[in-house]
């Protein structure tokens, strides 16, 4: 036997009895198998947000390096030509428009709990990447975003949540996003 309490009237509840669970409406329950597929593609959802992300930022990088090469070479050149461009800058932006750049590239490690994003600089002379700092970390369950305080620790305060499309369009646009973590401060 099933006892529920329904409200009647302004606060009084009456007693349901019933034999049966389809005398009165369920709520809807997920089996185990249904709520594996919806975590399960939530969490996929998130990496893949991760992945824009980390996109968003290596192209960040890629128009704020482009920016200073153009605005230094206009600021020593009264002409605003890129004669006086050094052999390195013009290499520089030789790879930018060819699409060989190497400057800075965002990867993904996963943990327990967490996304971690690490920003990882191109060293010229040993010719490999190397690891150059945390860049932020995201809930892999949640989506949510946080300012990493540490190596191994985000910071206590949630900047951005991937699942709310707002956040998400704002974070994901290379013009909002910023590679050095900008975006991250408290808002």
């Amino acid at each position: 036997m099933i006892t529920v309490t329904r409200p009647l009237h302004r606060g009084l509840f009456a007693p349901i009895i019933s034999t049966s669970p389809t005398d009165f409406p369920m709520p809807t329950v997920l089996t185990k198998q249904e709520r594996d597929r919806v975590i399960g593609s939530l969490q996929e959802h998130v990496l893949e947000w991760t992945e824009q992300l980390c996109d968003s930022l290596a192209e960040n990088y890629k128009r704020y390096h482009r920016r200073m090469i153009e605005s230094n070479a206009a600021r020593f050149n009264s002409d605003g030509s890129r004669a006086d461009l050094s052999r390195y800058a013009q290499e520089q932006l030789d790879a930018l428009n060819d699409g060989t750049f190497k400057g800075m590239k965002f990867t993904i490690t996963t943990g327990k709990k967490y996304l971690k994003i690490i920003s990882n600089d191109w060293d010229e002379r040993r010719q490999e990447w190397n690891s150059g700092g945390v860049h932020a970390f995201v809930n892999k369950h949640t989506g949510e975003v946080y300012k990493a305080a540490s190596w191994a620790s985000p910071a206590k305060h949630v900047r951005y949540d991937l699942r709310i499309i707002r956040d998400r369009e704002y974070v994901l646009n290379p013009d909002n996003c910023g590679w050095s973590g900008g975006y991250l401060y408290m808002r």
